[in-house]
C-alpha cells in the first residue's frame, strides 16, 4: 500500500468571516417568553488546521510547520485570555463592537497570511510561510490587546 500524502486546504478569508458572523448570530437565544436576549461571550480564536507534531529537532517542512502551528495555538490561548479580560471590562455595546472587531481582525489575519504565503503556491514551504505569518501577526495582536487593556483600566 502506498502512503497517503495529506494536503491541507485553507479556508478562504470570506468563508471564515461568514462563519464567524454566523457564530455571532448564534449567540442570540430566545427565552421561554419569546423575547430575544443577546448572550455574548468573549471571542475565542479557532484555527482551521489539523495540528501536526512538533519534534524536539524539526528537520522536515512538515515538522517545521507543526512547530509553527504549536506556537500559533500557544499565542491563541494568550489572545483568548486577553480577549476575556477586555470583554469583562466592557458594557453591552462595547462587547458587541469588541466581538465584531475580533472577527474582523481574524479575517484580516487569515487573508494577510494567505496573501503572504501565496508566493510559495504549490510548494512545500507555503504552509510553513502561512503558519509563520500567523505567529507574527498573532504576536503583534497580543501587544495590541495589552495596550487596549491598559486603556480599559480604571484610572488611579
Amino acid at each position: 500500500m502506498l502512503p497517503v500524502i495529506q494536503r491541507r486546504v485553507l479556508i478562504p478569508a470570506a468563508l471564515a468571516s461568514a462563519l464567524v458572523a454566523c457564530a455571532i448570530a448564534l449567540l442570540l437565544v430566545v427565552t421561554a417568553g419569546g423575547q430575544a436576549k443577546t448572550r455574548l461571550a468573549p471571542p475565542v480564536v479557532h484555527e482551521h488546521f489539523t495540528l501536526l507534531p512538533c519534534p524536539k529537532n524539526p528537520r522536515t517542512t512538515l515538522q517545521i510547520e507543526g512547530c509553527a502551528e504549536h506556537r500559533v495555538l500557544s499565542i491563541d490561548r494568550t489572545i483568548d485570555a486577553l480577549n476575556a479580560k477586555a470583554f469583562a471590562r466592557l458594557g453591552t455595546a462595547g462587547r458587541l463592537a469588541f466581538t465584531r472587531a475580533a472577527a474582523d481582525w481574524l479575517s484580516y489575519r487569515d487573508a494577510e497570511c494567505t496573501s503572504e504565503a501565496s508566493i510559495y503556491a504549490g510548494g512545500s514551504i507555503q504552509p510553513v510561510a502561512y503558519a509563520n505569518c500567523l505567529v507574527s501577526i498573532d504576536s503583534s495582536h497580543v501587544r495590541e490587546l495589552h495596550s487596549a487593556l491598559v486603556a480599559l483600566s480604571p484610572a488611579g
